[in-house]
């Protein structure tokens, strides 16, 4: 069972508030603190493009894993030169850019991709509902996981719908993470899960794991 804290870009491109944010995701139960490597002039997700090495640094010092989304083929050669062990793959990629698809194939690593329908190289695919954040009335979920599906990556407020897919079979939960739920500038605080919420979700979705 694998729990994935989306930091994403809710660090706002603040090192020390990712440095925060990794520390807290530790301690909430977190087996991978994930981030996304985009162009380096964004002026938000763009920090780690610049700073990969020294979240890495970071994330050995609090044993964690550090995994990123790749959003272009520099992404990509920087992720590589810094030894980054296994990749996540957005649904915006999956859909409007195969050829970064196909480059991250290439390279023979473990991956996880937010799409289904095709086969994808052998990755392991998330189910996602590609709305953020995502509502009750537009959520689906497979009746079991572990065929097609291999995981889930959530949009929706809470975890009651992870664990679903926990009970369903879901092998890989990803959970967007925030200090500030209130905080505006960045869309995905608002439904992100505190670092309280995550661990609770860890603690019982483990529990159900076991019994399964």
């Amino acid at each position: 069972m694998i729990f994935c804290a989306e930091i994403g870009s809710n660090h706002k491109g603040i090192p020390a508030l990712a440095f925060e944010m990794i520390r807290q995701a530790k301690f909430a139960g977190a087996d991978i603190a994930k981030f996304q490597l985009c162009d380096p002039d964004d002026p938000i997700r763009g920090m780690p493009f610049h700073n990969i090495e020294q979240m890495m640094i970071w994330c050995d010092h609090f044993e964690i894993e550090f995994m990123a989304s790749v959003f272009s083929h520099d992404a990509i050669d920087l992720a590589e030169s810094a030894g980054m062990e296994r990749y996540k793959i957005a649904y915006s990629i999956a859909v409007e850019r195969p050829d970064i698809v196909q480059a991250v194939a290439k390279l023979g690593k473990e991956t996880f991709i937010s799409h289904g329908g095709y086969d994808y190289y052998n990755f392991k695919k998330l189910f996602v509902v590609a709305e953020y954040p995502t509502y009750p009335d537009d959520m689906i979920m497979p009746p079991m996981f572990g065929g097609e599906w291999w995981g889930y990556s959530s949009h929706m407020h809470g975890y009651a719908d992870a664990l679903i897919a926990i009970v369903r079979g879901a092998q890989y939960i990803e959970k967007h993470v925030t200090t500030s739920k209130a905080e505006s500038s960045i869309k995905d605080n608002h439904f992100a899960l505190s670092f309280d919420e995550f661990a609770d979700m860890v603690r019982i979705g483990r529990d159900i794991a076991r019994l399964l």
